[in-house]
């Protein structure tokens, strides 16, 4: 009895990892680092759309990003193992019930494949410590697999209000 009875908890956990990333509810935490998504086949498409190119994606992958502290953050699949590939990326804050977009872009890489033209994601944004940001991958041109990378860096200086011509 005892060995059915871990043989159901171990295929009951594989069942929810192996779903682990495919809804903004189930959203995968992550911090800085190299990510690999095997494929874009979660069942929550990302919406609203914060990148170019509109609609059309039928499937989505979703990461959380919890920052400890203000950073600065690049999200990035322009990364050579993906020359070729082609993603597209939506940054939220918010409720899984309640999105707004902060960031998207499809297309802006530099990596080239064959066709010399890159279709891999480039996406920066200011995020302040203890806020959640909902990063999420959809199937707008392809469901292939790739890596990603989220870099944190020092957050970048406010600007400053330089009119001077208030106090003339």
């Amino acid at each position: 009895m005892k060995k059915i009875t871990c043989l159901i908890a171990f295929l009951t956990l594989i069942h929810l990892t192996s779903f682990g990333q495919n809804t903004c509810a189930t959203a995968q935490s992550i911090t800085a680092g190299v990510y690999t998504v095997s494929a874009v086949n979660g069942t929550q498409v990302p919406s609203p759309v914060c990148a170019q190119n509109g609609t059309g994606a039928t499937a989505g992958e979703w990461y959380a990003y919890t920052p400890a502290e203000d950073v600065h953050v690049t999200v990035t699949s322009d990364l050579a193992q993906n020359a070729g590939g082609d993603t597209r990326v939506h940054v939220y804050n918010g409720t899984c019930a309640a999105l707004n977009c902060v960031a998207g872009d499809d297309d802006s890489g530099v990596i080239t494949g064959t066709s010399g033209t890159s279709y891999l994601s480039v996406v920066q944004f200011e995020a302040t410590a203890g806020t959640t940001y909902y990063i999420a991958f959809d199937n707008k041109w392809n469901s292939n697999g790739f890596d990603f990378e989220l870099l944190e860096d020092e957050p970048l200086p406010a600007i400053q209000n330089q009119n001077h011509w208030n106090s003339i």
